[in-house]
């Protein structure tokens, strides 16, 4: 059994501002963050640093169904 087997994970999508393109990473529960929640990490797409913004499941709804807020 390796070490962190045991840490319970979960999956959240972040969008990049400037190319849109969606990335998934895995956080621990406990340290889960809110929707919106501004990330600073590297774009493959763009191949920058830019403002990752948690988007948590609604990424994959289209945009006439999301709400607003």
């Amino acid at each position: 059994m390796a070490a962190g087997s045991r840490t319970r994970t979960a999956e959240t999508y972040l969008t990049c501002p400037e190319c849109d393109n969606v990335t998934t990473i895995h956080r621990k529960r406990s340290r889960m963050r809110e929707k919106n929640h501004i990330k600073h990490m590297w774009c493959f797409r763009c191949k920058e640093v830019t403002g990752h913004i948690e988007v948590k499941d609604d990424v994959f709804l289209p945009d006439w169904l999301r709400k607003e807020g």
